[in-house]
């Protein structure tokens, strides 16, 4: 046996001469790297672009046998995917499609999630082609596509449950009316030739009801029974069949006892719980096809005076498109001509339009309601801001809580135990000489009552809910698992500059025979103060110069040459190493005569401090409240930021915060969190997520202030769409109540099931009766979740009484240093949070300690080195 010559996998028959192909995938791509000659030139052929594409179409490594390695090799690359199942009926269901996908060669992991009939699968294409991952689906009698928002808005699937509804139900309605001559003994009455007919004409009406709409039921049984995994299904077909069949003998034995409408009546039940399930999981769902109906399928470009229409995917950014009014923009962009209100409110919750002209942003599937629009694309297709709050809503559906698996767990052993019981109540009631119908009747009772269709749905369909609710409410849940961390959480960390503050800074103070120099290097970083400072510049027509060597100083600020001088700008750290150790005293006389709500940064050149620029920022209306609300649920709450002390005290004073850290890096807020953590303290990170992304994916629950860009990020859990504080108790507000519900619905579901059983093996219960109380159970599930559906989050001016600093006035005089101290003239960072050597810290008392579950869901960070990380603290 020999190893393939392109993708290595074994060949099991190789040629006598020439190189080994595992599959004529391999064996053709070969060939073209043969005539392209990449093989002449001893290129490793698995790093060139054509095998990796072809690897990822799985149009190579694929043996005629299909015979897979049971493991993936470590360093095999990894591919995911969403599949949209339609067919599944329970939680049952969905343990079966993810041990079958598990036990797939090639396949690294399987999630299926009941509640959104989603799967996702995370596979090595090299060993698995995508299609056999459908094959499996489908071999197990269910059905599945690619997840988009054509999956997410079929109907054939209701359409067709309907129509099975509607015969089972018309069936089962004139089974019962020709049965009541049976129930009164009016039979006895009637001719021979009639009362012998009649039980042939009811069996003649209840088989399309089994063999028709009860087939999905009966195939999903029998797919389970193969597999060697007894289901939900299992138990309906068990009693749907019991009664059906006994029937059948009976009429041909000319018995009395038939059972027809019983049959009838369970599977018409059990048809009417499924819709009105389904109805339910597409109403809790609806957030995410709502965001997909936002996405526009073309874009109207103006191309040489004249509009035409393109696919939507063949938009590039720099293309400016137009938008007329009541029409959807198609991609991110800034406007660029044109006026019009615009209405983001199934983006961000808020109703109210908002006025965009030349030079404001707007956001792909928001709507223009009046004006005409000329927008220049930013973001266009996977990288626009809804198709990012699409996976990130599509992410949180597909996960599953730690109670929704543990009940899945117990669901796996309750059904067989069922079918146990089922056939202990048949076998016990005939030896205590019951007729066998009888007996067959309450078995098929314990059958009925038992099957857990409302313990399948009491988790997942309320988690749903909740998400679905979040995002209407421009909150975005990136796991759903942190719905059941909320309620623990007794410590809020909160960053400063753009989340208590609104992060827009004004340049307020400085030397302006300074400013074209010092703008000249901000040019160069996209920091909020860097943007102040060059702003400020280009106010007063100011010619910036080149800029060379330009190094950021994470933590720290910007080092580089202008002008011929070498020149820095940021924090007290960096003038201390740019300068020495007497430039510390020079800050501390520069930034004395400032006031402390402003944020100051220090400049020079050639190893001497030239000055000092300050800046000043609005605190956020709305953090007073939330900061006074958080400690009325028990959570203390911490202000951290890479500022000076002067104004981290400002600030921490100014929001009723009695702790704050001062002049901390972006690796110490993640320190300070963790050793919050290791207290035995569940820890809450509010941030703008960009500086912030290691202390968010520290926290048991990162919180992340998002819009544009920074809606894409990935180390908070939680994203809050526009910016609003308020909508962060309206988050745990929803996490407890939806917590509530979920306990709820499975005491419910626990106590119809256990109370059911114990009436069905008494003989108190009929299985008409046990199918009936089936559906009420699922529908005391569904109605109890949809009450989350209906959850709002504050009006924007609910808080209109909170106080909010004003901004304070420009300085018209520049900040000069004293002249004994350097003798020059030193000046202040841009963009750069001052940090000294060690943190500051100010607290009343060591936070506080409490039991935490020390799990908690990976979350991958976003990179902390980015342009000043420390400025926006």
């Amino acid at each position: 046996m020999s190893d393939c010559a392109l993708c290595g996998l074994p060949v099991r028959v190789p040629p006598e001469t020439g190189p080994a192909f595992c599959c004529p995938g391999c064996r053709n791509v070969y060939a073209i790297l043969v005539e392209s000659g990449v093989v002449a030139t001893g290129a490793n052929l698995r790093e060139t672009e054509l095998y990796r594409r072809s690897l990822e179409l799985g149009l190579i490594a694929k043996p005629a046998d299909e015979r897979r390695p049971a493991r993936i090799p470590e360093g095999a690359p990894l591919k995911e995917d969403l599949l949209q199942i339609s067919g599944m009926w329970c939680a049952s269901c969905a343990w079966l499609i993810e041990h079958a996908l598990a036990s797939e060669p090639g396949v690294a992991s399987a999630e299926v999630f009941f509640a959104s009939d989603l799967v996702r699968v995370r596979y090595a294409p090299q060993f698995l082609p995508p299609d056999r991952i459908v094959r499996r689906v489908e071999s197990l009698g269910y059905r599945a596509a690619p997840y988009s928002a054509e999956a997410r808005g079929a109907s054939a699937e209701a359409r067709d449950l309907m129509l099975r509804l509607g015969v089972a139900a018309f069936l089962w309605l004139n089974v019962m009316t020709l049965n009541v001559a049976i129930y009164v003994g009016y039979i006895q009455s009637l001719p021979g030739d009639f009362r012998r007919m009649l039980p042939f004409v009811l069996m003649a009406l209840a088989t399309p009801a089994i063999f028709y709409s009860a087939m999905p039921v009966l195939r999903l049984a029998w797919r389970g029974l193969l597999n060697r995994a007894v289901r939900m299904e299992s138990l309906l077909a068990l009693g749907i069949l019991a009664a059906y069949f006994y029937s059948v003998v009976e009429t041909f034995r000319g018995g009395e006892h038939i059972y027809f409408d019983t049959a009838c009546a369970i599977l018409t039940f059990v048809l009417f719980g499924k819709s009105i399930e389904r109805a339910a999981k597409e109403r809790t769902s609806r957030a995410v096809t709502l965001l997909y109906r936002m996405l526009p399928a073309k874009a109207r470009l103006l191309v040489d005076g004249r509009e035409r229409f393109v696919s939507i995917d063949a938009l590039a950014p720099g293309q400016v498109f137009v938008v007329k009014a009541g029409e959807r923009i198609p991609a991110d962009g800034v406007v660029v001509e044109g006026e019009s209100h615009v209405d983001e409110s199934l983006l961000t919750g808020e109703s109210h339009p908002l006025t965009r002209r030349p030079g404001s942003l707007v956001v792909g599937g928001s709507l223009s309601t009046s004006g005409v629009l000329h927008v220049r694309a930013t973001g266009v297709g996977e990288a626009s801001t809804l198709s990012q709050i699409v996976r990130t809503v599509e992410r949180a559906l597909a996960n599953r809580s730690n109670i929704e698996r543990a009940v899945d767990r117990v669901s796996r052993w309750f059904v067989p135990g069922v079918v146990v019981l089922a056939l202990a109540t048949f076998i016990g009631w005939q030896s205590a000489g019951l007729p066998a119908g009888e007996a067959l009747m309450r078995a098929i009772t314990v059958l009925v009552i038992a099957c857990p269709c409302a313990l399948g749905i009491a988790t997942p369909l309320a988690i749903t809910a909740a998400v679905g609710a979040a995002s209407r409410n421009g909150i975005l849940v990136g796991d759903s698992r942190i719905l059941e961390t909320i309620p623990k959480i007794d410590v809020a960390v909160l960053d400063k500059t753009g989340t208590v503050t609104e992060g827009n800074f004004a340049l307020l103070s400085f030397d302006p025979a300074d400013l074209p120099l010092v703008a000249s290097l901000e040019a160069s970083s996209e920091h909020p103060l860097a943007r102040a400072v060059v702003n400020s510049a280009r106010e007063r027509g100011l010619s910036l110069l080149p800029a060379s060597g330009v190094e950021i100083r994470k933590g720290e600020g910007i080092t580089g040459a202008v002008d011929g001088r070498s020149v820095f700008i940021g924090n007290r750290r960096l003038a201390v190493d740019q300068s020495g150790a007497q430039a510390s005293s020079a800050c501390d006389q520069l930034a004395a005569g400032l006031e402390s709500s402003l944020t100051v940064a220090f400049y020079g050149w050639n190893g001497a401090v030239r000055g000092a620029l300050a800046f000043g920022d609005r605190i956020r209306p709305e953090a007073p409240e939330l900061v006074a609300n958080l400690k009325r649920r028990g959570i203390r709450v911490w202000l951290v930021t890479g500022d000076s002390p002067r104004a981290g005290a400002w600030a921490a004073q100014r929001i009723g915060a009695a702790d704050f850290r001062a002049e901390v890096s972006p690796a110490g807020k993640a320190a300070f969190v963790a050793d919050l953590r290791r207290t035995g303290s569940v820890v809450a990170m509010i941030g703008d997520g960009v500086n912030d992304a290691p202390a968010l994916a520290e926290a048991d629950l990162g919180i992340a202030m998002g819009s544009g860009a920074d809606i894409a990020m990935e180390a908070a859990a939680m994203v809050l769409v526009d910016a609003r504080l308020e909508k962060i108790p309206f988050a745990f507000d929803l996490a407890r109540r939806t917590l509530a519900i979920v306990r709820q619905n499975l005491f419910w579901a626990f106590f119809y099931n256990t109370a059911g059983i114990a009436l069905a093996v008494s003989g108190v219960l009929h299985p008409i009766l046990a199918a009936a109380a089936m559906v009420v159970s699922s529908l005391t599930v569904v109605g109890n979740s949809l009450r989350l559906s209906r959850g709002q989050s504050p009006a924007a001016d609910s808080h209109a009484a909170s106080v909010s600093p004003s901004m304070p006035p420009r300085i018209a005089d520049p900040v000069k240093p004293p002249e004994a101290s350097t003798g020059r003239r030193p000046p202040i960072a841009s963009g750069i949070p001052p940090v000294s050597a060690g943190p500051a810290a100010f607290s009343s008392d060591r936070a506080a300690t409490g039991e935490r579950p020390r799990s908690r869901s990976a979350r991958q960070s976003a990179d902390p080195g980015r342009a000043y990380p420390l400025a926006r603290q």
